[in-house]
């Protein structure tokens, strides 16, 4: 049962629209979240006099503190704890999310104390996470001036009814619609193929309109690439959802090149679902 939303704190401007992200899914969703911050330069290797070992940890303590005070501030509701882990950042918020609802991370790290590459620590949390990962890049805007809409990518998979659900759970919670998207990457070549496509996305949508009586949906069945029409949607939408299928033998997602692409060109935050196949 999930216990959390939990959100990476790097120090950087990235990290804070996570935190504006994460902390409005968690009142939404009425659970408590938890601010990680991950560094493997505290680690007592010899390497850092324990002075200044002790002065660093206290320096990324007080990060924490800000990030939890400048929550409070905004949702003062809110049950927050923070946690310093002496690792990588990907890996601490990989760490405690096989009990979370959310890990939620801003899609770059530069600028923040670890100086890390772009997507890094988005794209390792995505591929390793067991549980929905939400990447807010640099162009999303805050949540609440957010578009009311939510885009789900729709491919045709086995076991894509967990992203669905999780995006319809979503729009509900949001008061937004949901636009289900699938691409065939071409021309249909006859009316018979667009009717067929259109009837297919349907039966992937059958019985959640009912479930889901509050949330308007449109469906959308695009000649475009798949990264091409998800990225296009994503100019005009609080979020896009795509499924990542679980890996065989091993923990966490496998991020084919759809999701790539859209984890690196989107508008909007994207949350990557875990789908079994």
């Amino acid at each position: 049962m999930p216990t959390r939303i939990i959100v990476g704190i790097d120090g950087s401007a990235h990290a804070w629209q996570a935190l504006d992200w994460a902390s409005d899914y968690a009142v939404r969703h009425r659970m408590p979240l938890e601010l990680v911050h991950g560094s493997r330069a505290l680690v007592d290797d010899g390497t850092i006099p324990k002075d200044a070992l002790r002065r660093l940890a206290a320096e990324r303590e007080d990060l924490l503190g800000e990030a939890r005070l400048y929550t409070l501030k905004v949702h003062p509701d809110l049950d927050i704890a923070t946690r310093l882990v002496r690792t990588d950042p990907g890996s601490a918020l990989v760490e405690g999310s096989g009990d979370a609802a959310l890990v939620a991370v801003g899609s770059r790290g530069l600028g923040g104390f670890e100086g890390l590459l772009f997507g890094s620590v988005g794209l390792y949390t995505a591929a390793h996470a067991r549980c929905p990962v939400l990447v807010v890049p640099r162009a999303a805007p805050y949540p609440a001036d957010a578009p009311a809409m939510v885009v789900v990518g729709i491919e045709g998979r086995p076991g894509e009814r967990a992203v669905l659900g999780w995006a319809f759970e979503e729009a509900s919670s949001r008061g937004a619609g949901i636009l289900a998207l699938h691409a065939v990457g071409g021309e249909f070549g006859s009316p018979r193929r667009r009717v067929l496509e259109d009837l297919e996305l349907s039966e992937a949508l059958a019985g959640l309109r009912e479930r889901y009586p509050d949330v308007r949906v449109e469906q959308l069945v695009s000649d475009r690439t798949a990264p091409q029409a998800l990225v296009e949607a994503s100019r005009s939408a609080a979020l896009v959802a795509v499924g990542a299928a679980r890996r065989t033998g091993r923990i966490g997602m496998a991020l084919g090149r759809v999701n790539h692409a859209v984890l690196h060109h989107s508008q909007c935050p994207v949350a990557v679902v875990p789908i079994d196949q």
